[in-house]
């Protein structure tokens, strides 16, 4: 199972244009064909120099500084360590050194040489063209994509300053090109949905500060969406590519799926009702919502997967854009399930009212 690390999706707001779809190998760049709102650029060049340097060891050839210094120098690794410095992480660059020169690092060599060689026949192309048809029309996609071997196994997004391209960091691990494709499927579907920023913001004009505030975390339900996206399919178990033991974890977890939705609920109304109002407090709440695979999974993916198959993509697309609607339409399919022997938990009508809607 993947781990992924996430803040609500509005700390990497993206704006984007461009029409080409790049890949880069060790430095050396080569375009595919351009592609209408597509541009991704895949570097594994401190993947690739990280395994340069465990080969020496494993031969028994002297490690040089100059090998280090042309790991540090590469973009993932200094962009790393950015992120990790405003994390408020420890992450220097002899921390690391000991890292890949563990006997841990070094029994890895070829797991990480297999996963690495699997990422760089991915079809970058391919895979922006099937986030965009989760997407509503407009939708762009631009970032660079870090394969990165690195103590922590996690993967995320971020990016240093607003105005850059937004980096997915994914963390090299023993994982098949199908994991690898779904997981940047997911991140890039956030990274779409955020370049759709001013229509969204246009949705909200004239809404109180906390409805505001309230519908800037109901975006966390982008990571259930961002699932249904990487799976492709309502029908599709969206651990697909992982192994049984996944799968069964998630389906375990999703049983939690009323009692989830109901602790969503009441962080919601304390926003509404002026009970929360910092970032920071609000974050200390949701936290677990994130979580192995929190609320904002489940309840997010039940309520996407309901209100695609019941109402069609367009609507859907509406839901993406306004995630106050996603909770009135998965109403919706709820109370007519309901009607019918289910037994799926819904949103208060107190909560709907003051989300404004009527």
């Amino acid at each position: 199972m993947r781990q992924v690390d996430h803040r609500p999706r509005r700390y990497w707001l993206i704006a984007v244009a461009e029409l080409a779809a790049l890949w880069s190998f060790g430095g050396q760049a080569w375009a595919a064909p351009a592609t209408p709102a597509i541009r991704l650029v895949l570097d594994p060049s401190e993947a690739d120099q990280a395994i340069r340097i465990l080969e020496d060891e494993r031969s028994g050839r002297r490690v040089t500084e100059d090998d280090w210094k042309r790991l540090f120098a590469t973009a993932p690794y200094r962009k790393l360590k950015a992120r990790e410095a405003g994390m408020g992480r420890g992450f220097t660059d002899d921390q690391f050194k000991a890292f890949l020169s563990s006997r841990d690092a070094l029994a890895q060599l070829g797991s990480w040489k297999r996963t690495v060689a699997g990422m760089k026949s991915a079809d970058m192309t391919i895979i922006g063209k099937h986030v965009l048809n989760w997407l509503p029309a407009g939708a762009t996609l631009r970032a660079n994509v870090f394969p990165e071997i690195k103590p922590l196994q996690n993967s995320f997004v971020w990016k240093e300053q607003p105005g850059d391209s937004p980096a997915i960091f994914l963390a090299v691990q023993k994982q098949s090109r199908d994991s690898f494709e779904n997981t940047v499927t997911h991140e890039l579907h956030h990274i779409g949905l955020d370049s759709l920023e001013a229509r969204q913001d246009a949705l909200q004009a004239g809404l109180p500060k906390q409805v505001k505030l309230a519908v800037k975390w109901m975006g966390a339900f982008g990571e259930g969406e961002a699932m249904l996206a990487a799976a492709g399919s309502t029908e599709r178990h969206p651990h697909w590519e992982d192994d049984a033991t996944a799968r069964a974890r998630w389906d375990s977890d999703f049983m939690h799926f009323n009692a989830d939705l109901k602790s969503v609920q009441a962080l919601l109304l304390d926003i509404l009702n002026g009970k929360l109002t910092a970032d920071a407090e609000i974050q200390k709440r949701a936290a677990p919502f994130w979580g192995y695979q929190g609320a904002w999974y489940t309840v997010g993916y039940e309520m996407a997967v309901l209100v695609d198959k019941r109402f069609g993509r367009k609507s859907f697309d509406e839901c993406l854009l306004d995630p106050r609607l996603l909770l009135l339409r998965y109403n919706q399919v709820a109370k007519e399930a309901n009607a019918n022997g289910a037994s799926l938990e819904t949103w208060a009508p107190d909560l709907l009212e003051q989300l404004q809607l009527h």
